[in-house]
């Protein structure tokens, strides 16, 4: 929880620099809150993967298991 916190405010502060730099026509302000935003941005979208990548295995894993067990256990 503490991390998709961190992130979504990481993606915030970022998008705030990223609009102040433009509006003081300050390209380090403006690259500082793109970098920060893609931070949060990169940081969500790896935890995702990574979540989608654990239930993809856990049900091949599930599959290959049921694959060999034993056809009378089921009766």
């Amino acid at each position: 929880m503490e991390d998709s916190i961190k992130n979504k405010t990481d993606q915030l502060i970022g998008s705030i620099k990223e609009n102040v730099g433009k509006a003081l026509d300050s390209e380090q302000i403006e690259l500082e809150g793109k970098l920060q935003k893609l931070t949060g941005d990169t940081m969500e979208k790896t935890k995702k993967i990574g979540k989608d990548v654990k239930e993809a295995l856990a049900e091949k894993a599930n599959d290959f298991i049921d694959s060999i067990k034993d056809p009378q256990e089921d009766k």
